[in-house]
């Protein structure tokens, strides 16, 4: 087996080992017996568990960001655009349990903070984008930019998060739905309301 072809699949394989079922007690023992392999071809690639997880979080990263974009890239108004993104962050969501993400935020803080601010980095710069189309099509409030910002991505901060999901009894991918249509009915005009229920509507059939 070819070298970089060995490495990703211990790679996509903790991925989806990770994202169910966390990574603090998941050790590489068990990683190579499920996969098979001997735990010294891991550590032929990762030098230790934390270099591997590190490895699992830059790769979803950058995975979820390039599907992002192409989802964005595929709305042709702002609505759609903003419902697109709205529903794939959702089905991600859904995949990723909450003790992965409380494994970074417990075990791996300089992790998690990373990982923070990379989607506040990139919340910022693709909503900045559809908000201003949104609001020069006329289906968004004519309110200032910055501060509609600050507002989706403080409330999506606050709510998508294990903290939040845990003391509360909900889901992350139902806190970012809820979260994301009280927005939203706050923003639109009613010419973007229109769209806004057509394409609700339509997801729930």
């Amino acid at each position: 087996m070819a070298i970089l072809e060995e490495k990703t699949k211990i790679l996509e394989f903790a991925i989806n080992k990770f994202i169910s079922g966390g990574f603090y007690k998941t050790s590489m023992d068990e990683i190579a017996s499920q996969m098979h392999i001997s735990k010294k071809t891991i550590y032929k690639y990762y030098s230790s568990k934390e270099e591997l997880v590190q490895e699992v979080a830059h790769e979803f990263l950058r995975k979820n960001h390039l599907a992002i974009r192409e989802k964005i890239a595929e709305g042709n108004n702002a609505v759609e655009k903003l419902f697109g993104l709205m529903k794939y962050l959702g089905g991600v969501l859904m995949k990723i349990s909450q003790r992965m993400l409380s494994d970074f935020q417990t075990h791996m803080p300089a992790m998690w903070k990373e990982i923070d601010e990379f989607r506040t980095k990139k919340m910022t710069s693709f909503l900045g984008e559809i908000i201003e189309q949104g609001k020069n099509e006329g289906y968004f409030i004519n309110e200032n930019t910055d501060l509609l910002l600050t507002v989706f991505i403080s409330s999506i901060r606050g709510v998508v998060n294990p903290s939040f999901s845990i003391s509360n009894k909900v889901s992350m991918s139902n806190a970012l739905e809820t979260t994301i249509t009280i927005l939203l009915n706050g923003i639109l005009t009613d010419k973007g309301e229109k769209i806004f229920n057509k394409l609700k509507d339509g997801a729930g059939k």
